[in-house]
């Protein structure tokens, strides 16, 4: 009878730690959990889940102090003189002095503070702190009345106030400044830049957006564009000529007042004509409308007021370019996927091997920015996270995962390679072609991973943790991705790997001294915002020197925080590197240096060195390309 007492106890004893075991697994994978904010109580249903990790939230935050340190050597760069209204100041006074008070004080304070702290401890026992000498300092605000970054500039021209002297950036961008002024003053130089400067300086801002016009969009456009219909359109249409850039998506949300001035979005619709032999693309109409469409006004060429408008279609190209082009597609689906795969597969997955390096930094850059988006977003109308939650939604309806692959996308947009090659595939379109460049490599990493660590289709088939990985994903509860297929084969993993490696790799590119560019830091070329709401009627005369347009446009403190904002990307050096600065044979993913796997990952980061060199022959920072999304 004893012997049978001990067996029992001994069954016991083993039920009792599994069930202990399992408690404690359950437990700590539910405190580890990557945990997303609830979106769906703000009926947010369409958008993926937006993920935080505290304690990368946290890093980020400090990461991104360290960086702001990393980007002053840039703005004290600010340092040429201008002369706007009254004032007589360096751009980088004109810019960022908001402080409105005597700094020198605030720094002996500080000290005092200190001080004293010290003088608690009998450190500093006979100091007498009360007549500690007082610095007096000239305070621009105190002595002249002027807000210095509340001023609207004067002319176009002043528009290189934001050209830092740092690095020569300055002195290379010399030649482009009569071209730039000139967009506002010239209507033909104006419409000749429109479409080259999105086509060929839209790559950190993923401006893949033009689409060609077909039958189904006829009866649209007759309607929105009836009175130049006949005259202007039809012919071009007619001959297979025309096409568009649509965004109306802007008409949901009304300008907002930030720092006692308006920023705003214009909703806007382009339609331009291209020449089959040059395959130049020329705007022809452009229709403009605020919030909720209550002022529409249709310009076109003869028009006088024809540079505002093509003004006011390339603030919506930018903020498209920053919040849905850039944010949405790089940032916002990926780290999605991110948190479904930590949340389902085990540390040592594969999958998690092949994807971890890349994945370090984004859930909590994306907290960090919604936590503290007047600090660190640019300077857009949409002015708190909510609202660019709002626009997040919008745009996602409907939206499928694949959508935003290259691949898919010019299908989508009815773009065809010979409409837009000369001499190579899409040499008239730069942005596809860098695109399709990082698409290609992207799978070919994909392709060789998934043949070397599935044996069959069946091996994916049976794999329980990245079924659950996908099944997480497109749960309307967790991951709300739609579009993700099954994992029964081969093709299907290798495109969902194809496209998540792409979305980070290819916003590496944004971190360039080359993306950031003379170009965009000219920002009547990229507005982030209006700050003049008002939408001027087609016959409305600007003076020809663009001095009245010039104040639709950022004003200098506006500047300031958009050049803060790219400063933080070009400026500062990644966390970790997508090539290694001892060499690209160096921390590999894989145990086996001989792995195929790491051959692959090697060829992967030598596309990627290879693609900055062309890119960029005069600054060639291959190592400032991120191994992950990190700003």
């Amino acid at each position: 009878m004893e012997k049978w007492n001990y067996v029992w106890i001994f069954f016991g004893l083993m039920a009792f730690f599994l069930v202990l075991f399992y408690l404690l697994k359950r437990f700590t994978k539910e405190v580890t959990k990557v945990r997303h904010l609830n979106l769906r109580a703000k009926g947010l249903t369409q958008m993926p889940a937006v993920p935080y990790i505290i304690a990368e939230t946290l890093e980020a935050l400090y990461g991104l102090s360290q960086r702001v340190k990393e980007t002053k050597m840039a703005k004290h760069g600010l340092n040429q003189m201008y002369r706007i209204g009254d004032a007589h100041e360096n751009a980088y006074t004109f810019m960022y002095d908001t402080s409105g008070h005597d700094t020198a004080k605030d720094d002996r304070d500080a000290l005092i503070k200190k001080l004293k702290h010290s003088k608690e401890k009998n450190i500093l026992s006979n100091v007498n702190l009360e007549t500690y000498p007082q610095e007096v300092t000239h305070d621009h605000k105190a002595n002249t009345g002027i807000n210095f970054t509340d001023l609207f500039l004067d002319k176009p021209e002043q528009l290189t106030i934001s050209w830092t002297n740092y690095y020569g950036f300055r002195h290379d961008a010399h030649s482009n400044k009569d071209t730039f002024a000139n967009v506002l003053k010239d209507p033909e130089v104006a419409t000749e830049e429109f479409w080259p400067t999105i086509a060929k300086f839209g790559l950190a801002y993923n401006l893949l957006l033009l689409q060609k016009v077909k039958s189904e969009h006829i009866d649209d456009i007759n309607k929105n564009f009836g009175d130049v219909w006949e005259s202007v359109i039809k012919p071009i249409y007619d001959e297979d000529r025309l096409y568009f850039i649509d965004l109306r998506i802007f008409n949901q949300w009304d300008a907002q007042k930030v720092k006692g001035f308006d920023r705003w979005t214009p909703s806007s619709w382009v339609l331009l004509k291209q020449d089959k032999k040059t395959k130049k693309l020329t705007p022809i109409a452009i229709r403009i409308a605020d919030f909720k469409d209550t002022n529409v006004q249709v310009y076109t060429r003869m028009d006088a007021a024809w540079i505002y408008a093509l003004t006011a279609a390339r603030t919506s190209v930018t903020v498209y370019g920053v919040w849905l082009g850039h944010v949405y597609h790089w940032h916002i689906v990926t780290a999605s996927m991110q948190m479904t795969m930590f949340n389902t597969m085990d540390s040592d997955h594969p999958i998690r091997t092949l994807l971890d390096p890349q994945s370090e930094s984004l859930i909590g850059f994306n907290a960090a920015l919604l936590h503290m988006w007047k600090s660190i977003g640019p300077p857009t109308s949409f002015s708190t996270s909510d609202l660019f939650l709002e626009l997040t939604n919008s745009f996602a309806t409907n939206r499928s995962f694949f959508d935003d692959g290259p691949n898919v996308a010019i299908k989508k947009l009815n773009l065809d390679p010979k409409d837009f090659t000369l001499k190579e595939e899409w040499d008239q379109y730069p942005v596809v072609q860098d695109l399709l460049h990082f698409w290609k490599i992207s799978g070919e990493f994909a392709e060789v991973f998934v043949e070397h660590t599935y044996k069959d289709n069946q091996a994916v088939y049976d794999d329980t943790q990245l079924r659950d990985w996908i099944d997480e994903s497109a749960n309307p509860e967790e991951g709300n991705i739609r579009g993700l297929p099954e994992m029964g084969d081969k093709s299907a993993l290798k495109k969902v790997l194809q496209s998540l490696i792409y979305r980070v790799v290819a916003h590496g590119n944004s971190r360039l001294l080359k993306s950031l560019s003379d170009v965009l830091c000219f920002v009547s070329n990229y507005p982030p915002c209006l700050q003049n709401k008002d939408i001027p009627k087609p016959s409305h005369v600007f003076d020809k020197k663009g001095e009245l347009l010039v104040k639709y446009l950022p004003n200098t403190g506006t500047i300031g925080e958009m050049m803060t904002f790219y400063y933080i990307f070009t400026y500062s050096a990644p966390y970790k590197p997508l090539l290694p600065l001892l060499g690209n044979d160096t921390s590999l993913y894989f145990k086996d240096p001989d792995d195929p796997r790491n051959i692959a990952l090697i060829k992967f980061r030598n596309q990627v060195g290879e693609f900055v060199r062309k890119y960029d022959p005069d600054a060639p920072l291959v190592h400032q390309w991120p191994a992950s999304i990190e700003t």
